[in-house]
């Protein structure tokens, strides 16, 4: 209750429209490169992320017997129907081990609602909410963070409790907006934590002359658009885990089928069919793509547009 009042009175989350404004954005991606420079007593290996994963792959089987409404059950079974997500699992895992993207502390749920404006009306933010906080690839929490332009929880006020606007997803100039603001950070505070810039940037060394901050940045948009993948695969799991697990009401299995479209339409524009040829692309959704066969949901798009996405 009291932080309640205090966040009430002195502090406010912020808006999806707020992160993809972008001075905004060069702000918090700032916070963002201070955690990433933090050592924490925690075990350094990146294993949080696919141990998590195979932890709600393994519930899965059993989910359809705990669903007691006829949507959920009906949504549900139309997942499982569309994807096979031990097998698509181990395609993921698969594709990230050919991108280079470095182990460090993570928050790992860097989205609007757990990033906080102090002051109200102030330029002054930070960052709350690390119960998913672990050692884990760089690329996740950035992608993680990109994928959320996409996603309004805030505005929500009836069911689903969530909106989707997929073409939201942040352009090449977005990303390097917020990239080249969290290279800089990571420059500035290197004297101040125990994981250096060298090591955060691949060992790419820093000096004031001939570091190339946009190749850097062209580098961690690589890393961030394919964990993006990661970051829409886990958070469906997720989301169908709590369907049955919440007490807080809210859309699981609506919000479990819009992160699987995004994800299958995000590894469609990044690689072939095959899962093998990698493309640099920035993914951009737009309406046609929404509504055409590359969308496994097109049809359920179609009726529910107005409601969800």
């Amino acid at each position: 209750m009291i932080n309640d009042m205090y966040y009430t009175r002195y502090a406010e989350t912020l808006l999806v429209s707020e992160i993809r404004d972008e001075n905004i954005s060069r702000k918090i991606s700032g916070l963002l490169g201070k955690i990433h420079q933090i050592d924490m007593p925690l075990v350094k290996e990146p294993i949080w992320l696919f141990n998590t994963i195979e932890r709600y792959l393994s519930d899965i089987t059993f989910i359809i017997n705990k669903l007691k409404d006829d949507e959920d059950r009906q949504i549900f079974q139309e997942l499982r129907s569309v994807c096979n997500f031990t097998q698509e699992f181990e395609h993921l895992k698969k594709l990230l081990s050919t991108i280079d993207s470095p182990v460090c502390f993570t928050h790992n749920d860097f989205q609007p609602g757990n990033i906080l404006r102090l002051n109200c009306e102030s330029d002054n933010f930070t960052v709350i909410d690390f119960e998913y906080c672990s050692y884990n690839y760089r690329g996740f929490d950035i992608g993680n963070h990109f994928c959320e332009f996409m996603f309004d929880y805030k505005s929500a006020t009836e069911w689903p409790f969530f909106k989707a606007d997929f073409t939201c997803y942040p352009n090449e100039k977005q990303q390097m907006n917020f990239l080249l603001s969290y290279i800089d950070a990571l420059i500035a505070s290197q004297d101040k934590y125990i994981y250096s810039i060298h090591q955060i940037t691949n060992g790419m060394d820093y000096n004031e002359i001939d570091f190339d901050r946009n190749k850097l940045a062209r580098k961690i948009i690589k890393e961030a658009n394919y964990f993006a993948l990661a970051a829409h695969f886990f958070w469906t799991l997720w989301a169908i885990h709590m369907a049955v697990s919440a007490t807080i009401k809210f859309g699981y299995l609506q919000y479990a089928r819009t992160r699987l479209t995004a994800y299958y339409l995000q590894r469609n524009m990044l690689t072939d069919v095959n899962h093998n040829e990698l493309t640099p692309m920035v993914p951009q959704f737009t309406e046609d793509l929404l509504r055409s066969s590359k969308n496994p949901f097109y049809k359920s798009y179609i009726k529910t547009v107005d409601k969800i996405i």
